[in-house]
């Protein structure tokens, strides 16, 4: 957000009627809008509104790539007040991991995290509840989205930042269903479209200034519980097993293997082929291999969870040897929280330590969403 009051802009046509609506009703305030619309300017000229009538209210950001609370790839509520309204701080009140900075590939995960936020606002005694959402508009997979999202948090008052019929899709069906909820608003003419570079910057400025203060902090792998692939979803294969599993693997050295109801999860140091897969399967019977290259876990982005699911600090995994007792992951989390941390969960993106994304070409990374390989 803009740290300069939005009291002082120029407001657009309906804007201020708009905030006077928006205020005025207890319950969820869903703003929706593409890039660069100004939705993030709506928001703080709500809270703006807010503060100077003495009104409470929560915000939710539900901009993975472009966040004012918390680092990008996650969601943050802030409760107002105490915080200000010019707070955009990188730890926000409460912080909902994601692990990816655009919603294809997550949108479940976005639907059950706003969801989750505003539940807990709500718990908290606040019912004003703000909520941004990204600039991802276009196309069938957006528009099930943002229909999902509306379904979900079942706003009192939508607010569609357009410029011409951008957000028609989308509105459309909620119009029919409660045309009073919805309005649509002029762009601001301060809005400027910022380009691909500048907002890559930003996002590296953001998961920099977060992880400044990171430690490398050691966890127990059997003691930490994953949120989805690659660790602790199955039974433990003891070491002979492990050595029997990679002597079919094609003599890969396999670091971690796990028995599921399908076949096998293996943590391996070199990538596999898939001659190595249908060679290991058909020998296996019906059984499937779902794998991970221990080296392409290198950088990748996790969320470091407590035992309501909720985020206490991002983390990295660094390159390191592989210890099949400890899990080194980088954190800002203070030491005395450790302890806190019941579940971890992998994001999709790999960062280096300065914040810069890492990409790979042609590479099918094993441990997304789910156990790729099979």
């Amino acid at each position: 957000m803009n740290t300069s009051s939005t009291l002082a802009i120029d407001l657009p046509s309906g804007w201020e009627r708009a905030a006077d609506r928006a205020l005025a009703i207890d319950g969820v305030i869903m703003i929706l809008g593409g890039p660069d619309r100004g939705k993030s300017t709506f928001c703080r000229y709500l809270l703006d509104r807010a503060r100077a009538e003495s009104r409470a209210a929560a915000f939710i950001d539900g901009d993975l790539g472009q966040s004012h609370l918390g680092p990008p790839a996650t969601l943050g509520l802030n409760f107002y007040p105490p915080r200000p309204p010019d707070d955009s701080g990188l730890f926000p009140d409460v912080l909902y991991f994601i692990g990816q900075t655009s919603p294809p590939g997550r949108m479940m995960e976005l639907v059950v995290g706003l969801r989750h936020l505003a539940d807990i606002a709500r718990r908290r005694g606040q019912y004003r509840i703000i909520v941004n959402t990204s600039g991802f508009i276009g196309g069938p997979a957006a528009h099930r989205l943002k229909l999902a999202k509306a379904e979900s948090l079942a706003p009192r008052l939508v607010i569609g930042l357009q410029q011409e019929q951008e957000l028609a899709s989308i509105l459309a069906p909620l119009q029919r269903f409660r045309p009073e909820a919805v309005l649509t608003l002029p762009v601001s003419a301060q809005a400027q479209p910022k380009p691909f570079q500048q907002r890559r910057l930003y996002r590296q400025e953001r998961f920099a200034a977060y992880f400044q203060t990171a430690r490398l902090r050691h966890f127990p792998l059997e003691h930490l519980a994953w949120l989805g692939f690659p660790f602790g979803q199955g039974r433990l294969l003891p070491a002979a097993s492990q050595q029997w599993l990679g002597q079919i693997l094609n003599h890969t050295p396999v670091l971690r293997a796990e028995e599921v109801a399908q076949g096998f999860i293996v943590l391996v140091d070199r990538r596999l082929t898939e001659s190595d897969l249908a060679a290991t399967e058909a020998e296996l019977g019906q059984k499937k291999i779902y794998w991970a290259h221990w080296r392409q876990l290198e950088y990748r982005l996790v969320g470091l969870l407590d035992r309501h699911l909720l985020t206490l600090a991002l983390g990295l995994l660094p390159p390191s040897p592989w210890n099949h007792q400890f899990l080194g992951i980088v954190t800002p989390l203070p030491a005395d929280r450790l302890s806190q941390v019941k579940f971890c969960r992998l994001g999709k993106m790999r960062l280096s330590p300065d914040g810069q994304e890492l990409f790979e070409a042609n590479t099918r990374f094993a441990p997304t969403d789910g156990p790729v390989g099979a």
